[in-house]
């Protein structure tokens, strides 16, 4: 829309693919990483061992699965859900929910004791399992479609092909015709 000094400008809001409602852990993850990395250097400054130290497994899943967070996230950002098919955007959008939730679950582990570790992890299956439920039924239901869909064809064919051979080779009119005349 062109103003007094003839400049145009975009009155139109500007929307922003990364942060939308399909990948809410985003806004989640840009408010919680920073607390409990800022958590975790409070707790480990005053040990002789380093974080990466005292549980390097627990460290190297959460770094790994922070890297495929990026890595999914870039791949969405980079092709946006809308070009590709509903089967690749549900399991890119899984893939980014399963790993991002994985890393803060990891984390958040090491702010606890030993013993409650596993009931960290618990809560993290949990909720992922309901996010996987959901794209396991879209598979599915995609799955039963096809099925559904390659069987119609294969009876229409064999229809076809059983009327092609019971179908008299003339038609009846035809064959009255011939029997009265000769």
């Amino acid at each position: 829309m062109p103003t007094s000094n003839g400049v145009e400008t975009n009155l139109q809001p500007q929307t922003h693919h990364i942060c939308t409602a399909t990948n809410p852990i985003l806004p989640l993850l840009t408010l919680i990483l920073p607390v409990l990395l800022a958590l975790l250097d409070l707790k480990f400054q005053n040990e002789h061992n380093s974080v990466f130290q005292a549980h390097p497994i627990i460290i190297k899943a959460a770094v790994a699965n922070f890297l495929v967070f990026a890595l999914a996230v870039g791949i969405d950002f980079t092709f946006h859900s809308s070009h590709l098919s509903p089967t690749c955007s549900n399991l890119l959008s899984t893939t980014i929910m399963f790993c991002g939730s994985l890393s803060v679950a990891s984390l958040a582990s090491l702010l606890f004791p030993d013993v409650c570790r596993p009931l960290i992890y618990l809560i993290y299956l949990l909720l992922s399992l309901g996010n996987l439920h959901g794209l396991i039924r879209k598979w599915c239901r995609w799955v039963h479609q096809e099925i559904m869909v390659k069987l119609q064809t294969v009876f229409a064919g064999i229809q076809q092909w059983y009327v092609r051979r019971n179908a008299p080779l003339l038609p009846s009119t035809m064959r009255i015709y011939i029997t009265e005349h000769i």
